[in-house]
């Protein structure tokens, strides 16, 4: 004991001296006057002697209980006789270590006192009084007065009624841990007591709740998996927590825990425990465990007239079933019986009747009411009767035509996952064919279908990736959705397969698959791959090179009306390839083609009016053809144009015009009109304006244009440029020279001769015309012969020099005889004043014979 020694601790101590020393008698009345006089440890210590009559085990115990202080050792003492724990069961002395415990600062014994109060038990039932104990105990901070507190405040029993104050004390409460306030908390959420209704918070507290242990929430939790509210559906969880119910399950549990034994619902299938509880449940009257029970005997073979009983109650479900037997033997009381069910609210009962009141079977036909009966399901959230009535709204057909409704109904199926709907609601939001359409949805709706399984969603996907269509443009992934497209027989999937291969895009270049695909699209109609298999057979490209089957195949797409394949036949009866040469018929397929606005045949009708082939020359006509072609975005007809115009060719030779045209057509990225721009800038005339012409050359060049890179690089160095470049000059050279340009070579090597970059480099100079020479160029020729006659890059050999010079003059070169003519050939430095000049080409890559000499 540490206590201070007062008067009162003096009489206590003297008395437990007594006891010990076996004077009980004398220690009893010692410790019974320290009580008297305020000693309130004294009353706990005879409470103990009194069960004990041992001063041994008295104090022992009262030491033990003691060293939490008086306060809690009355509560303890009080719980005893509360709940017959170490003592008889006597609420009477409950009550009064309860209000020791309180007086003295308690806060648990605060609740016990008000339940006393609210149940009458060991006290004078009084609310008034239950409730002012609770809220003492609330107080001080007892979570378990807290909630008791809040169920009383919740009602107003016994005092003020105020939801707000009951719902702090339960979170008060729930926060600290008492499941049963967690279960409160969990009904504010579910019920949108005080605040807005959120299940998820609802279940997350009543999850809590039965973690702890608590009952009640065994059956929210498993309600809340079972139907998926505030959390994902799980029958597993939802049967794990019906199973802790203690007790017979309630009837509604039952059937839930039937169900989902029968049906194999997150847990084994058990057919005869799933039938104890059905049974419990139907014996109850609960419709749809009758029904399920008729579903359970039927499986077991064994007869039962569940299914009437359900429908005569009125359970729709059960209702369609009788009403199935009878349309299975014809019989109008199906009808019957479906229009019970869809009077009871039955949708799928309506869509039934829907299609019965379409066609007539078993009913009178009455399309006002197939419609009808499709828009209640549809509006009772049946997905298939909203996609059924958008269609039947969309098609016009038996009921007016309305594209609102229909995509308010399409929108509405694909909601709730209808695949097909949710593609179609994807080509309206593509098309704009509703007030709500916006193109930057329909891709998320095309990949919504798409992964549910519908072709059209999976080939509209891989075109937005393969164009960037508001989505970032990825070949690899369009070429994975037309594969999976294809794969579900889509034919345009197939075709643009094939493109894919064809070009290489988004997988391996694989011309033969390509082919493949192509065949496979052909025969299942798409005129496009017809055209492009006849494309195969004509240029020989993934199989052998056969022009009738060309023919056969350009027809095939050309009866399909597409223009291509009218074009590709008209070419090939243009220059009889595979078919006989027919002016006519040509004629007439690229005018076919060329009303569908096929530039290409446009272009090609105007050369036959040109030069009248098949038909008279009509020069004006013709001019208006290749006009039009070229406006409509062929661009080599710009550039026709501007050769035509250039060389005064059946019209006044105009050179700004043809400068018009070629730009038009380098424009459009024709890289021939950009090349002759460049030459029409890159004259000596009042018209040379040489970074224009560079200008048109470079993106000419970098498009790998041969002709082009090598004119650009002979600008790069011309002194008629304000800044040289013969670092980038040298680049364009090695380009055009690698691409196999006769002129590039030989002008690679004029500039490793006149030292361009870096000085005079005879050698690499020597080099460059040798690769040429012993291809039997005499140009090259010619200009080897001139380093031996100087001596420069090889040693000087005269006689190696003739020989060289004869070559070059038996292939034509005259400069070549010329100098052989000479009573003495030239030597040294003199022998290079004969070096030919930078050579241009042609836009075919023929050397032109004038050549620019300005860049020296």
């Amino acid at each position: 004991m540490t206590e201070n020694i007062f008067p009162e601790n003096k009489l206590f101590l003297k008395g437990l001296e007594l006891l010990k020393k076996e004077k009980v008698e004398k220690g009893l009345k010692r410790i019974q006057k320290a009580f008297d006089s305020g000693y309130k440890p004294a009353m706990i210590f005879l409470d103990f002697y009194e069960q004990e009559r041992s001063w041994d085990k008295a104090n022992k115990a009262f030491e033990e209980v003691m060293a939490e202080g008086f306060e809690e050792a009355a509560l303890t003492i009080g719980k005893w006789y509360y709940t017959g724990e170490n003592r008889q069961k006597d609420a009477s002395k409950s009550v009064r270590w309860f209000l020791e415990s309180a007086r003295a600062g308690g806060v648990e014994s605060c609740n016990y006192i008000g339940e006393m109060r609210e149940t009458g038990i060991g006290l004078e039932e009084n609310d008034e009084k239950a409730f002012e104990w609770y809220g003492r105990g609330a107080e001080r901070g007892d979570i378990v007065a807290k909630y008791n507190f809040g169920r009383l405040v919740r009602v107003g029993k016994g005092g003020r009624r105020d939801l707000e104050e009951a719902v702090d004390n339960w979170y008060e409460s729930a926060k600290a841990g008492y499941a049963p306030a967690m279960y409160k908390i969990g009904e504010v959420f579910e019920e949108g007591l005080s605040v807005p209704v959120k299940l998820s918070k609802a279940f997350d507290w009543y999850l809590k709740a039965a973690e702890l242990n608590y009952p009640e929430a065994y059956v929210k939790v498993g309600r809340f998996y079972y139907e998926g509210r505030g959390t994902e559906q799980d029958y597993s969880q939802a049967y794990h927590w019906f199973s802790k119910i203690g007790g017979p399950h309630p009837a509604n549990i039952a059937m839930k825990m039937g169900k989902m034994l029968f049906e194999g619902l997150g847990v084994e299938k058990d057919i005869e425990l799933a039938k104890n509880y059905l049974q419990q449940a139907a014996d109850a009257n609960f419709m749809e465990a009758m029904f399920l029970l008729g579903r359970l005997l039927d499986e077991l073979g064994e007869s039962h007239e569940w299914y009437q009983l359900a429908a005569d109650k009125g359970y729709a479900p059960a209702q369609e079933i009788i009403a199935n037997q009878y349309l299975e033997k014809a019989e109008s009381e199906g009808a019957e019986w479906l229009e019970k069910a869809a009077l009871g609210g039955n949708a799928e009962a309506m869509l039934r009747l829907s299609y019965l009141y379409e066609t007539g079977e078993n009913v009178e036909q009455n399309i006002k009411k197939a419609v009808d009966y499709a828009k209640r399901a549809a509006d009772k959230g049946v997905v298939e009767a909203q996609y059924r009535y958008a269609s039947l709204c969309l098609a016009g057909e038996i009921t007016d035509k309305d594209e609102h409704a229909a995509a308010d109904y399409f929108s509405r199926a694909a909601e709730a996952g209808h695949p097909r709907a949710a593609y179609l609601v994807g080509i309206m939001h593509e098309k704009g064919l509703s007030y709500w359409s916006d193109k930057e949805k329909s891709f998320q709706w095309f990949m919504d279908a798409a992964e549910k399984g519908v072709p059209g969603g999976m080939f509209r996907v891989g075109v937005y990736y393969e164009n960037g269509i508001t989505v970032e443009k990825n070949p690899g992934k369009a070429f994975t959705w037309y594969r999976k497209a294809a794969d579900e027989g889509y034919a345009r999937a197939l075709f643009n397969l094939g493109v894919m291969y064809e070009a290489g895009r988004g997988t391996e270049f694989n011309i033969e698959k390509a082919v493949e695909m192509y065949r496979l699209a052909a025969g299942k109609g798409v005129p496009e791959a017809m055209n492009n298999l006849g494309n195969a057979y004509h240029k020989g490209k993934g199989i052998e090179a056969n022009l009738e089957e060309a023919a056969k195949w350009y027809r095939k797409a050309a009866e399909c009306g597409f223009a291509l394949g009218e074009y590709n036949l008209g070419v090939l009866y243009y220059l009889g390839e595979g078919l006989e040469k027919d002016y006519s018929r040509a004629f007439e397929l690229f005018e076919k083609a060329a009303e569908k606005g096929s530039a290409e045949a446009k272009y090609n009708l105007a050369g036959m009016y040109f030069y009248g082939e098949g038909i008279p020359k009509e020069r004006e006509k013709a001019f208006a053809l290749y006009r039009e072609a070229a406006e409509n975005g062929f661009s080599e007809a710009w550039r026709t144009l501007g050769e035509l115009y250039l060389e005064g060719d059946g019209i006044e030779a105009d050179p700004a015009k043809a400068a018009e045209c070629f730009a038009k057509g380098g424009y459009g990225g024709d890289n021939e009109s950009r090349f002759m721009l460049g030459r029409l800038y890159s004259g000596e005339d009042e018209k040379a304006d040489y970074p224009k012409a560079v200008s048109f050359l470079e993106p000419a060049a970098k498009d790998g244009f041969l002709p082009a890179a090598n004119l650009l690089a002979i600008l790069l160095i011309s002194p008629e440029l304000e800044k040289r470049n013969p670092a980038e000059a040298l680049k364009w050279l090695n380009q055009a020279a690698g691409g196999g340009l006769r002129a590039a070579k030989l002008n690679k090597a004029t500039f490793m001769k006149r030292g361009e970059l870096n000085g005079p480099d005879f050698k690499t100079c020597m080099e460059q015309l040798t690769e040429l020479a012993d291809g039997g160029d005499e140009m090259a020729r010619f200009n080897q012969a001139l380093l031996y006659l100087a001596g420069l890059g090889v040693r000087k050999d005269l006689e190696k020099a003739k020989e060289l010079l004869e070559d070059a003059s038996a292939g034509g070169w005259l400069t070549a005889a010329e100098l052989l003519h000479m009573d003495k050939l030239p030597e040294g430095p003199a022998a290079l004043e004969y070096w030919m000049p930078y050579l241009v080409t042609d836009a075919e890559g023929n050397i032109l014979k004038g050549n620019l000499s300005q860049a020296k």
